[in-house]
């Protein structure tokens, strides 16, 4: 009676120790709209254009130069990339990314 009764405990066991919320009824997550925004969130309010600050590229990077490409490439975001530094993945539409060489000379310009 009681080695019917191990496989019950088991799952008992293994039910409970289970991650609170990791499993979700359909009802809990937002809806999105058409450009896959969450309805309950809302869309970045500018976008990048990088075309306008390419001429920055070869120039050592300062701060002025990282405010001044921001405003120039209509950014609400800037992110600045040195070798070997770790950066998410995650793509925002609103932010520039200006990425640098060893000696601190940007080396491209982009949105994302």
């Amino acid at each position: 009676m009681i080695r019917k009764l191990i496989p019950v405990f088991l799952v008992a066991g293994l039910t409970a120790c289970a991650a609170p919320g990791s499993q979700r009824a359909s009802s809990d997550t937002p809806a999105a709209d058409s450009a896959g925004t969450p309805s309950g969130g809302t869309a970045p309010t500018s976008t990048c254009d990088a075309q306008p600050v390419q001429d920055l590229i070869g120039q050592k990077y300062a701060e002025s130069i990282g405010d001044d490409a921001r405003s120039r490439s209509q950014s609400s975001e800037l992110r600045v990339l040195r070798p070997g530094q770790v950066m998410t993945m995650e793509y925002n539409p609103a932010r520039l990314n200006i990425i640098l060489d060893g000696g601190d000379a940007i080396t491209a310009l982009r949105c994302g």
